[in-house]
């Protein structure tokens, strides 16, 4: 099974492994209808990072640039996956109030009146507060398992980039 995992087949499993986590991320939104906050929204933009380079490393392959593009390409995915990691990591920590998270990231609250109504269509809806934990599972919220997830990717990205001869 390790064989299977090379500098080569790297790209393509980033790929599933950074598409299952969005369209779980959708899922969780559009079926389970909780909605994403500010920081969410971060984590998946680096899940498509990687969507792209992984996609740019298969084409550059399919061109005929091979060996030496290889190792880049596992890196850059490496990195994509280390800041996932690092957003997720400072989600987690704002969810358990181990710090504080963005001004962008306090959501609503507060009263619910004729005018608050009113004035709400007068602003930009709020977004949810990324303090709360919308889901979790074994006491890990979405945010710690993108982290457990992400971090594991990067770790095997940049080993695979180090001792992989492609």
């Amino acid at each position: 099974m390790l064989k299977v995992i090379n500098s080569k087949s790297w790209p393509v499993l980033a790929f599933v492994l950074s598409l299952s986590l969005w369209v779980g991320a959708l899922g969780f939104q559009h079926i389970g209808g909780l909605q994403p906050c500010q920081m969410c929204y971060w984590q998946r933009h680096a899940h498509q990072s990687v969507l792209v380079i992984s996609v740019l490393a298969l084409l550059v392959r399919a061109l005929g640039k091979t060996d030496k593009w290889d190792k880049l390409f596992v890196s850059l995915i490496g990195l994509a996956f280390l800041v996932s990691f690092g957003l997720a990591f400072w989600h987690m920590g704002v969810e358990y109030k181990w710090w504080e998270g963005p001004k962008t990231c306090s959501g609503g609250g507060g009263k619910v009146s004729a005018n608050a109504i009113l004035e709400a269509f007068k602003t930009k809806p709020k977004m949810p507060s990324c303090g709360k934990v919308a889901w979790s599972m074994f006491g890990i919220s979405m945010a710690g398992y993108n982290a457990i997830i992400s971090i594991l990717a990067a770790m095997a990205s940049f080993t695979l980039g180090r001792r992989d001869p492609s």
